[in-house]
């Protein structure tokens, strides 16, 4: 009989393990206010400021800060619902659903009701909490932002996909007048349920869909590429070559799925019983990375199919082949556990990472040029992994946080210590300067000036309101006039009379506008003394209340010090435990990939032996009767 064929893995598995719910990354777990809202509190504008910087910690911490001190009043709704957001970006689930649970209860606005329902379902969606969610998005109105409408139908119809409702989730995207990027997420993902569920007829309409709609980015071709993978290996699954073979085609030769659409494409003729023309892609993947699953499968399709076609020499040196690399695979599988269960993993993949909290759409988008990374690439590219990644790295970047502050403590005590030095030095100056300022005196002053002031206007009095020039002109004229008498010159009595007089009438004109002056230069003076009695009084207070202030400063300083370092522990601990986490899921990969590999190895060993025993078989009955053996 003929070499039975390698278990090159159930097709229905390969497909389960393409059909990982896909998302568009066009959405955001905190949306900005509704257009045309004005901000009134510069301490909200502040955080909106952060949030468009894409620094979501520093306006989550700065709003928490300003809410507490009651500095968004003109915006407490849209505050509340960031602040939501934000949490949810994070993944604190509990704390966004208890928040936008409160602003529900306090009897919003139609747009803020909307907003805070949908982001309520969009938590229990994320908590598995489907019943519940589908009931918060019933509750969305038509107020819904039109950032967010796209979104709703996609949460909803992934909801019913997620409780196995197949046909309403269907009914969901038909309905579902949405950009086309949207559409055909939800497709792949409704499409790839359905062929689960052997409803491949179904599924297949919306998988074929995707996988001929026109795609303009990277990301939309890998998902046509995905879709036809997934719709061809479901044809296979049914055992329809003729449909599977077009259909495995479609997948770009260069795309990241191309090695599996090659494999399967070589198991469309094979089905067809033509292994000659299976070998082309077979032998194509032989030449490729033998990291991947789909090439290591290839190693045992290549002499699987020269078996059939009679070229039992060349498929013994195809197994033999196979089992070398079968075996130095599996050593440097070893060798790479050994590595990551040291701690050279994540080090190694955030190497080249900003090292700044993420947002909730970070992801681990380049992999370090290394073996480890390569044999992990599915792992990597996994939602659960991804998460863990995100999670350890934003606990990496609030360690750093933190040990910022702790240096930032230990300034802020010298610069309170300086304050000190420095007030105890200026301190016997200042005073010796302030007792030399007679407060009391002054104001008399001011009290004789103001009463001048009031006597003047009372009695008209002209003259008090003269310059030192004025009163010098009419004190001499008034000395001249019994000389003048006694001379008995009348021209020049007329005279000094004729300069009075205009002397006098220039004081009278002038005399109201003189009052004015005299008025705001009193009230200058005023303000004058209420200033130097406040620094004075201020000084006084200051004497015994500075020294007060920086033993308080000093006291929270040295109160939070313990704080962060009671923090820093408890990251530093659960930066290890997640770690752990991390650890034990890329070596449960490797181990799983080693598995593989030993199957695959028993596989073309147990092939050999078929060759080997079917050749000794022949050759025993074709040796003469009586001849030695």
């Amino acid at each position: 009989m003929r070499n039975r064929p390698p278990r090159l893995g159930d097709w229905l598995t390969v497909l389960l393990l393409l059909g990982g719910v896909a998302v568009s990354g066009t959405s955001r777990a905190a949306g900005p206010p509704v257009a045309g809202t004005v901000v009134r509190d510069l301490y909200y504008g502040e955080a909106l400021f952060q949030f468009y910087q894409q620094d979501d910690f520093t306006a989550l911490t700065h709003l928490l800060a300003a809410r507490e001190a009651g500095r968004v009043p003109h915006h407490e709704a849209d505050a509340e619902l960031l602040l939501g957001g934000l949490y949810l970006s994070y993944g604190q689930h509990e704390r966004a659903a208890a928040v936008f649970e409160q602003l529900l209860a306090g009897a919003p606005s139609a747009a803020v009701r909307d907003r805070a329902w949908f982001y309520l379902g969009k938590v229990r969606y994320q908590r598995g909490l489907y019943p519940d969610a589908l009931a918060a998005f019933a509750r969305v109105g038509a107020a819904l932002p039109e950032a967010l409408s796209p979104e709703l139908p996609m949460l909803v119809a992934q909801s019913h996909m997620a409780l196995g409702d197949w046909d309403e989730a269907q009914r969901v995207l038909e309905a579902w007048d949405a950009p086309e990027t949207w559409l055909a997420y939800a497709r792949y993902n409704l499409g790839v349920a359905l062929v689960r569920q052997q409803r491949t007829a179904d599924g297949a309409r919306l998988l074929d869909r995707v996988g001929r709609m026109d795609a303009d980015t990277a990301e939309l071709k890998s998902l046509r590429d995905k879709a036809n993978l997934a719709l061809g290996y479901a044809w296979l699954q049914a055992n329809d070559a003729e449909r599977a073979r077009p259909v495995l085609q479609r997948v770009r030769l260069r795309g990241p799925f191309a090695n599996k659409a090659l494999l399967g494409a070589g198991w469309a003729d094979a089905i067809s019983a033509d292994y000659r023309s299976a070998l082309v892609p077979w032998l194509e993947l032989t030449d490729r990375n033998l990291l991947d699953s789909a090439v290591q499968e290839s190693f045992l399709a290549v002499p699987y199919a020269l078996g059939h076609m009679e070229a039992h020499g060349a498929a013994v040196a195809r197994y033999q082949r196979a089992l070398g690399s079968f075996d130095a695979e599996i050593v440097s599988l070893d060798r790479a556990m050994q590595r990551i269960r040291g701690g050279e993993m994540l080090d190694t993949l955030l190497a080249a990472d900003d090292g700044e909290l993420g947002r909730w759409y970070w992801q681990l988008e380049e992999l370090p040029d290394t073996d480890d990374s390569r044999y992990l690439y599915h792992l990597l590219a996994g939602h659960e992994f991804q998460e863990g990644v995100k999670n350890y790295r934003d606990m990496a970047a609030l360690a750093r946080h933190l040990d910022a502050w702790r240096e930032n403590l230990d300034t802020y005590a010298a610069m309170v210590d300086s304050r000190v030095e420095a007030f105890r030095t200026r301190l016997p100056a200042t005073t010796q300067r302030l007792e030399t300022v007679d407060l009391g005196t002054l104001e008399a002053r001011r009290s004789a000036l103001a009463g001048r002031l009031d006597r003047a206007e009372t009695d008209r009095d002209v003259a008090a309101l003269a310059t030192a020039t004025e009163l010098d002109q009419w004190r001499r004229l008034e000395a001249l006039a019994p000389r003048v008498v006694a001379a008995g010159d009348a021209p020049l009595t007329e005279r000094q009379r004729l300069l009075k007089g205009i002397l006098l009438w220039d004081l009278d004109r002038t005399f109201k506008e003189r009052l004015w002056h005299g008025r705001r230069e009193l009230a200058e003076v005023e303000r004058e003394l209420a200033t130097a009695q406040a620094r004075l009084a201020g000084a006084q207070v200051a004497e015994t209340a500075e020294p007060q202030r920086f033993d308080e400063y000093a006291e929270r300083i040295a109160a939070l010090s313990p704080r962060i370092d009671a923090l820093r522990a408890a990251i530093d601990h659960s930066m290890h435990r997640q770690e752990g986490v991390l650890v034990a899921l890329a070596v449960d990969e490797l181990h799983s990939q080693q598995e593989r590999l030993a199957s695959y190895r028993v596989q073309a060993r147990f092939a050999l032996a078929t060759m080997f025993d079917r050749a000794a078989t022949q050759a025993a009955a074709s040796r003469p009767a009586g001849a030695p053996q």
